[in-house]
């Protein structure tokens, strides 16, 4: 790949022959956008943003919001990183850039079998269901000498509503008192549009991300454009574009600064 082109990633719904009819025009609409269009932020000082911004040349689903995950987890300077959800490892290798910079531990976790996507020097991968692995962490945590305490979060699984509170529910404890937690998904949409104008095509998981958090806030949010809103206890940044990504901030009680 030439440091000019940028390849694309057609997210088709699966078993979709709509889908699938969709994909050509949306090559289509990728080239105009590469023609007509910027790409946005090009080149960097850093190596690992240079490495983040050439690896978001290819269009995904979450390619709009890896930089900004790779600066969510930074700006707490993590000791304990976890992940759930892998995937294919976009986020796992942002994640693990955070890990060298800050000499973290990464524990990442699937459903699947995803043990071979990075080669982090002490990452650790768990194959198994996050909400019962939640409910042994801090022992599994200490067994293994890392802290029982997670300074960032970050959720990628299902996007399903039932699923999402109870990944709240389980995994909110383990927080530290100035944690921050990132989800992604929480614009989902069978269309959606990126930052530099492209059209991806995904499925309609019902607002489950968001509608989980609009039930643990105890509020509404409007989550097709870009908000920030503090609330007791949290700030939360919030990005419509792509599939959305949410950014929840701890903020430390007097007590827990003592």
């Amino acid at each position: 790949m030439d440091s000019h082109s940028q390849s694309t990633v057609i997210e088709v719904p699966q078993g979709s022959p709509l889908g699938k009819l969709a994909a050509p025009v949306v090559w289509l609409q990728h080239c105009l956008v590469d023609l007509f269009k910027g790409t946005g932020q090009k080149t960097a000082v850093s190596a690992e943003v240079r490495s983040i911004l050439e690896h978001c040349r290819v269009r995904t689903d979450i390619s709009d919001h890896l930089l900004t995950l790779f600066g969510a987890a930074l700006s707490v300077s993590p000791r304990l990183i976890v992940e759930l959800g892998v995937r294919t490892g976009e986020s796992t290798e942002v994640l693990a850039k955070v890990a060298r910079l800050c000499a973290s531990r990464l524990v990442s976790v699937d459903i699947d079998d995803c043990s071979g996507v990075c080669d982090l020097p002490g990452w650790l991968f768990v194959k198994g269901d996050d909400i019962d692995f939640a409910k042994t962490f801090p022992a599994w945590a200490r067994a293994r000498g890392l802290p029982d305490r997670i300074d960032f979060l970050f959720i990628d699984t299902s996007h399903l509503y039932d699923h999402t509170v109870a990944e709240i529910l389980h995994w909110f404890p383990h927080l530290s008192p100035g944690a921050k937690v990132a989800f992604h998904d929480t614009n989902q949409r069978r269309v959606y549009f990126r930052r530099d104008g492209s059209v991806g095509l995904g499925w309609n998981n019902a607002r489950g991300v968001v509608a989980a958090l609009e039930d643990y806030f105890k509020v509404n949010f409007a989550e097709r454009s870009d908000f920030t809103e503090q609330l007791p206890g949290w700030l939360i940044q919030h990005e419509a574009c792509c599939s959305g990504f949410t950014v929840l901030t701890r903020i430390p009680s007097m007590e827990a600064r003592r």
